[in-house]
């Protein structure tokens, strides 16, 4: 499954944010509407679509479910790329990145904002991605998924001030339970090298 930057999201409630790309669609067989997506919504070819892939946990699950679930994760972690990485730059604000994240993982979060965002890079004038891939196990019983980790290489390029580019990756997993069909993010054990020769790790969550 690929979910690409283009449309509205499917949970009420929230809106897409289609200046600076930040909603998306899922883009796989059977899932399209059979229409041409607008000018605007169209992904352009600097930015990588989020791959998502189930690897384990997903057997006893029937492959509308499975599509389902895999699309609900994928675009929590859209979210939090297109909030934490993408968007208009230079930029300052990066805290909406944490919106799918559990209260008490937001709060972690927010100390850890310069590993788990482009926080960083916030003087960049543009940025864009160039690998965004997710391996997602899913935590089921008696065939309904309660809990998904995901384990994530998200790799960015960004465009400073002075026309260099600069390589900022994240490596990790993030854990995400499901309260009534939507799904947060608790918990993350990530690394993060912002493309200076040094790197550093962050872990935190909670309910």
């Amino acid at each position: 499954m690929m979910i690409a930057m283009g449309h509205t999201r499917h949970r009420v409630g929230r809106t897409a944010r289609l200046g600076v790309a930040a909603a998306v669609a899922v883009l796989a067989a059977g899932c399209s509407d059979g229409g041409p997506p607008d000018d605007e919504e169209t992904p352009t070819p600097e930015s990588a679509a989020l791959r998502v892939q189930t690897v384990t946990g997903g057997e006893r699950l029937d492959e509308t479910t499975r599509t389902e679930i895999e699309g609900a994760v994928g675009e929590v972690l859209s979210d939090y790329v297109l909030e934490g990485f993408l968007g208009e730059f230079p930029r300052q604000d990066f805290v909406r990145a944490f919106e799918d994240f559990t209260s008490v993982a937001a709060r972690k979060a927010t100390r850890h904002i310069d590993y788990l965002t482009a926080a960083t890079a916030r003087d960049a004038t543009d940025m864009r991605a160039t690998e965004l891939d997710a391996r997602l196990s899913f935590l089921d019983q008696a065939g309904e998924v309660h809990g998904a980790t995901a384990t994530v290489h998200f790799a960015f390029e960004a465009t400073m001030e002075d026309g260099s580019t600069r390589p900022l990756t994240l490596d990790g997993r993030f854990l995400l339970d499901a309260d009534e069909g939507t799904w947060s993010v608790f918990g993350y054990d990530v690394r993060f090298d912002n493309g200076d020769e040094s790197s550093a790790e962050a872990e935190g969550g909670g309910s």
